[in-house]
């Protein structure tokens, strides 16, 4: 039910245009930086006087807690001055107090408090916004100041870098996963709350960055909107464990919480009557609906052990970072207007939270990223070290933008180059471009790949030529190639058409599926089909023609055989015909078997060759290994290594009159091996005459794709044996 919905909602969105996840992702990255940069921009704006004021001061005016060197405050004021008033060229005096340093106005308990902070903070900005203004001291001390621009991005508080870090951060891990599964809930309630967060920590940082005050129509529009990203982030957030493991209902539940977040905004910004906090007490409200939805989830998932362990990570994570930050920032301001942790432990732990929520759903394979998540962070990687770069360049070393952005390229290839070495050093993975799949069809096509399932090529095949992130098989049945989920998916049938691949993600993510690639899958299935069709035809016409032969030789040849034997009278005439009997038999034993088990042929040339030395008076050693692994042979294979060994045996018998054969058998790297060693009279085989038996043994080597040696050696007592090694491959 859950996927049906998903898809009606993505029939409802297509008019929107489709991307490749790593288009999205650098998209969004591009997007996050530019934020981060407008927001700098912004924090910068406001004059600047090189003073730290102590926040924790409750007094008269503002205490000056540090002054920074070469600063236009520097040398005119000094630690612990108290700051009652400043004055302006038109001798306009504007009295300042201690609440302007109120880090987050969020703090203040009422409408009228949080008007007031924002009036004081008007009235400041106009007096030290002008070219030159006067302090006035609590001791009646005066000092002109003529404040200058900021002089750069390292002038700003620490803090503000860390909220930029967290809410980028959560941005591009929510957008990550929804670019691969737009049509899964969590993963677009993860990118939604991963939004909201990165406006609400953003906006935040443009504020509390601030020194000492900034205009109040921009200082009201980012708490508003930084207000707004939390509360989207904190109803997204929760609307994730309505979702996950498993949804808790069909009612409009989301929506629901939609409405009551906006709502929530709605009363704060519009300053309507509320009983308490008017935006830290319904985030409390949200932490209680997350406990109630994690317990119902807890309940459904009984009986299921992964969806029990995913609640207990998801859990853990809640009660430690979300539950500690109600408890130590949202009720302490509720009730005493003071946090006991600063804005930055309280932006990091929701990022933890956030961080843990993301981990969990890929742990425990929520979105089955699998290695794309690794990949698709490395193109970030490289962005987010050519923009440090370019920033360090500029601000620190005072480049042009010209060289700053050349040297930064430079600095994100040496890092590209680095990454693709280590990755080919230790991943032992090779490319699959479409070169290196070529090959591979033709010689599906043309038949030359043993062992090897026409199923299991069609595969392959499709596996190097569209490199996809993962490929499922399901049951489903398709006629054609057909795309899926706005590019993701790419729906291919089984060579038979009973089942169905699913190739997610083309090109490792680099790309949609296209038109283009239905077309090529299609044509692809039709070659394979083909292809599938002359091997199974082939084999029919083989099977055919070996039945055919079959019954020839046993009705014509194997009779006239064994009536020439019942029929002579000469016992040499008769021996040649039995011995020529049993030759025919085997020959038409081979032809009636398509396979046969690795272990049954070793048998089988065993008792061939003791059959044939039976009476010749002649010792026989045989050496093979007990157990033999479940590898079949072709009829081939098998009859030329019974004619083989039976040939080798002849030979030594008839040319050296050996007393001693030793036969073994055994499996190395290169496969098969039979080694057949004899003793006699020995010649050294390069002064040999090939005749008939050495050029058959030669051919049907070739015939199995194997090699053979002849040589002498010396073996036990010091005693010289001729040997034939004979080394054939297999597939497992």
């Amino acid at each position: 039910m859950l996927n049906n919905l998903s898809g009606q909602a993505m029939t409802r969105y297509k008019w929107l245009p489709s991307f490749a996840p790593v288009t999205i992702i650098t998209i969004s990255a591009i997007l996050t930086v530019s934020l981060a940069v407008l927001s700098t921009e912004l924090a910068m704006r406001e004059p600047w006087l090189g003073v730290v004021f102590d926040p924790t001061y409750d007094g008269e005016g503002v205490r000056v807690e540090q002054v920074v060197h070469d600063s236009p405050a520097s040398g005119k004021l000094s630690a612990g001055d108290i700051i009652v008033a400043f004055e302006t060229p038109p001798h306009e005096r504007v009295a300042v107090r201690s609440l302007a340093t109120q880090e987050d106005p969020d703090y203040l308990g009422s409408y009228a408090e949080y008007n007031e902070f924002m009036d004081l903070q008007q009235r400041v900005w106009e007096a030290i916004s002008s070219s030159s203004f006067t302090v006035i001291l609590d001791d009646g001390r005066r000092a002109k100041i003529n404040p200058l621009a900021i002089p750069g991005p390292t002038a700003l508080p620490a803090v503000f870098w860390w909220l930029v870090i967290f809410g980028g951060t959560s941005f591009l891990l929510g957008i990550s996963a929804w670019s691969l599964r737009r049509k899964d809930p969590v993963a677009r309630a993860l990118a939604i709350s991963g939004m909201g967060f990165m406006v609400a920590s953003y906006c935040c940082g443009i504020y509390v960055a601030r020194e000492l005050v900034m205009p109040s129509n921009l200082f009201y529009a980012m708490v508003s909107a930084s207000h707004l990203g939390f509360v989207v982030f904190a109803y997204a957030a929760i609307s994730t464990f309505w979702y996950c493991p498993r949804k808790l209902g069909s009612g409009p539940a989301v929506w629901i919480l939609a409405i009551w977040g906006a709502g929530t905004w709605l009363n704060e910004t519009m300053q309507w009557s509320w009983p308490i906090h008017p935006f830290y007490a319904p985030l409390v409200v949200a932490f209680l609906i997350l406990v109630l939805f994690t317990f119902l989830q807890w309940r459904k998932s009984l009986g299921a052990p992964l969806e029990r362990a995913m609640l207990k990570w998801m859990l853990t994570t809640m009660l430690i970072t979300l539950g500690l930050n109600v408890v130590l920032f949202c009720i302490p301001i509720i009730l005493t207007g003071k946090p006991i942790t600063s804005t930055v432990l309280t932006f990091g732990s929701v990022f933890v939270f956030y961080l843990g929520l993301s981990i969990g759903n890929i742990r425990y394979q929520q979105f089955d990223l699998q290695h794309w998540w690794f990949k698709a962070w490395q193109w970030l990687i490289f962005i987010t070290i050519a923009l440090i770069a370019d920033a360090l360049f500029v601000y620190w070393w005072h480049l042009t933008e010209i060289t700053s952005g050349g040297l930064a390229m430079v600095v994100g290839g040496f890092y590209l180059l680095a990454r693709q070495w280590f990755w080919g050093r230790f991943s032992g993975n090779s490319s699959r471009a479409l070169d290196h799949a070529l090959p591979h069809l033709v010689d599906a096509l043309m038949l030359q790949r043993q062992r090897v399932t026409p199923d299991q090529q069609w595969r392959q095949i499709i596996e190097r030529i569209f490199d996809p992130l993962t490929v499922k098989v399901s049951p489903d049945r398709r006629e054609a190639a057909i795309i899926e989920q706005g590019g993701l998916v790419l729906q291919l049938p089984s060579l038979d058409g009973l089942g169905a691949m699913e190739l997610f993600c083309c090109g490792q993510g680099k790309r949609l599926f296209v038109s283009t690639d239905v077309k090529l899958a299609n044509r692809l299935l039709e070659l394979m089909r083909y292809s599938r069709d002359i091997i199974a035809a082939r084999e029919q016409g083989a099977q055919e023609e070996r039945h055919r032969i079959q019954r020839d030789l046993h009705d014509d040849v194997a009779a006239r055989l064994l009536s020439l034997i019942h029929q002579t009278r000469e016992p040499t005439i008769s021996k040649v015909a039995r011995n020529a009997l049993r030759g025919l038999r085997d020959v038409i034993y081979v032809l009636g078997a398509e396979e046969a088990q690795l272990a049954d042929v070793i048998t089988d040339i065993e008792a061939g060759a003791r059959e044939q030395l039976a009476g010749l008076g002649v010792h026989f050693e045989w050496r093979s290994p007990e157990r033999w692994p479940a590898v079949m042979l072709n009829s081939q294979q098998h009859i030329n290594l019974r004619r083989i060994s039976r040939e080798a045996i002849t030979n030594a018998i008839r040319h050296a009159q050996a007393e001693n054969i030793i036969m073994e058998v055994g499996l190395n790297s290169g496969g098969l091996f039979l080694r057949i060693s004899s003793d006699g009279a020995l010649t050294e085989p390069s002064s040999w005459v090939p005749g008939r038996g050495l050029h058959n043994i030669k051919s049907r080597v070739a015939e199995m794709n194997g090699s053979h040696e002849w040589g002498i050696e010396r073996q036990a007592a010091d005693k010289q044996y001729c040997y034939l090694a004979v080394q054939m491959p297999y597939h497992k």
